[in-house]
């Protein structure tokens, strides 16, 4: 019988899985020697090199079997957004774009609209007064920073909605309880 997982559940497992193979290979690396003095024998491990490395192919392929599931569930599966669908993949480098919009947005809208500026002895200003100025509206920038933050958060959460919808086809209790 087939078994499945949510989308949810896959990144959750491909994240024990990196785990997983990390400690496999630091753990194959210090099974790999031991130090003995001449002439004595040496003890080998419970878990040899051999078995450890079938472990680590065994855990790969499984990686790449729900990494590849992932992408093709991420092409195929689309979520409605302003009026068009978008797949999941557009929609997560949508999010991560609006994110990084809003810091931009948010660093414009802390500007004071006129900052004096400190003035440096000896320049050739004359002593007079310098000013930074805005070209534009801060507050507005501010404003529209708020206003992607809230749509950041629903895209978010309609990714987040279409992770605990979609199945993949995935064995994964070698990796969950």
């Amino acid at each position: 019988m087939q078994e499945y997982i949510t989308m949810a559940e896959a990144l959750s497992v491909r994240a024990a899985i990196t785990r997983r193979l990390h400690h496999l290979m630091q753990e194959r690396m210090q099974n790999s020697t031991t130090v003995i003095e001449k002439g004595e024998q040496a003890e080998y491990p419970s878990r040899t090199v051999d078995l450890i490395t079938e472990e680590i192919e065994k855990t790969s392929a499984d990686y790449r079997t729900l990494d590849v599931l992932i992408a093709k569930a991420n092409i195929t599966h689309t979520i409605r957004w302003n009026d068009r669908d978008l797949t999941v993949l557009e929609a997560i480098e949508l999010a991560k774009q609006t994110r990084s919009e809003i810091q931009m947005l948010n660093m414009l809208g802390a500007v004071k609209k006129m900052d004096r500026q400190v003035s440096r002895g000896g320049s050739s200003d004359g002593g007079k007064p310098l000013f930074t100025v805005a070209l534009y509206d801060p507050e507005a920038y501010s404003r529209a920073a708020q206003k992607k933050e809230r749509e950041a958060v629903r895209l978010s959460s309609l990714i987040e909605q279409s992770n605990h919808t979609h199945k993949l086809p995935f064995d994964a209790s070698a990796y969950m309880g």
